[in-house]
């Protein structure tokens, strides 16, 4: 029997070759070149859609990341694992993103991106309870995988329609995206001008300037100057209107009508929570309270 005898220069070179083999990694979880900004948006948004936030974390500059570290990051954006990431991922590589830049310095661009990625409120047959998928069997995981290949092929996906601004900063020879998150988020408060002498509104604050998951308070003074009792109905209106679903009323004294006596003035109070899941690039949301007397 013949036998083969390898030398210690052979076992370091197939070593070596071993080494220079490319990481069997899936696509979703490939670092793209990061002196590409283009690359650097596209995988951010696929990776926000699939609520990877360990990866979306890396595309996020370094100023923002000492505001917000990645433990915090993970508690406001949410995170998927297991089976749901994969389906997450999946669905997000339907994802159709167009990108335009235009250079603002050397080191700092400015980036708009219209996309269309599947509906999240149309996917729920995929994107059901993470935990409900994570107990999915085998055999129907690669179902369901497969079904949203197909649909993808067919471009029968229900999609739905974003366009972003994004900021991008070079540190070093890579882009990052800019937040600005120590900025923070500036809410300002103002009531409609009431048209009657029939009730005076005064605000306990014309702003205050939040986090995503920050909760914060204002008081409204509503005076009846008349001689007769008024019931005074709080209107709410939150600007752009696409924000207002991320907040939330945590305890609201006007969010039924209200009874002012006559000559007095009352005092209420409302708690609001900007939810964390709040869109990275909002900067300003405005909150107007409208005033109605229902007994004229």
């Amino acid at each position: 029997m013949e036998r083969k005898s390898f030398s210690a220069s052979s076992i370091l070179t197939a070593f070596l070759l071993l080494l220079a083999l490319p990481l069997n990694k899936p696509a979703a979880e490939r670092i793209p070149n990061m002196q590409d900004p283009a690359l650097v948006i596209q995988a951010y948004l696929h990776a926000t859609y699939a609520r990877d936030s360990v990866q979306a974390y890396r595309f996020i500059s370094s100023e923002d990341r000492r505001v917000r570290d990645l433990n915090r990051y993970m508690q406001l954006r949410g995170k998927f694992n297991g089976f749901a990431l994969e389906v997450a991922r999946k669905l997000s590589e339907s994802m159709e993103i167009n990108l335009s830049q235009k250079l603002l310095a050397p080191n700092r661009i400015q980036a708009v991106a219209q996309y269309k990625m599947p509906d999240p409120s149309k996917a729920r047959a995929f994107l059901r309870n993470a935990y409900q998928l994570n107990l999915v069997p085998e055999p129907e995981r690669k179902q369901i995988i497969e079904s949203i290949e197909k649909k993808s092929r067919d471009r029968t996906l229900p999609m739905v329609a974003r366009e972003e601004t994004f900021e991008l900063i070079k540190e070093g020879d890579e882009w990052r995206i800019f937040f600005n998150w120590a900025a923070g988020i500036r809410i300002g408060f103002r009531a409609m001008p009431v048209t009657s002498s029939e009730v005076e509104v005064l605000l306990s604050k014309e702003q205050v300037v939040v986090q995503p998951g920050d909760m914060f308070d204002i008081f409204l003074t509503i005076k009846n100057p008349s001689k007769k009792d008024r019931i005074v109905q709080v209107n709410h209106l939150v600007e752009p209107r696409d924000i207002a679903s991320y907040l939330d009323f945590v305890q609201c004294d006007v969010l039924e009508p209200v009874r002012v006596q006559a000559g007095k003035e009352q005092e209420y109070s409302a708690t609001y929570l900007l939810r964390g899941s709040a869109p990275e690039g909002i900067r300003q949301i405005s909150l107007t309270y409208g005033f109605l007397s229902l007994n004229n």
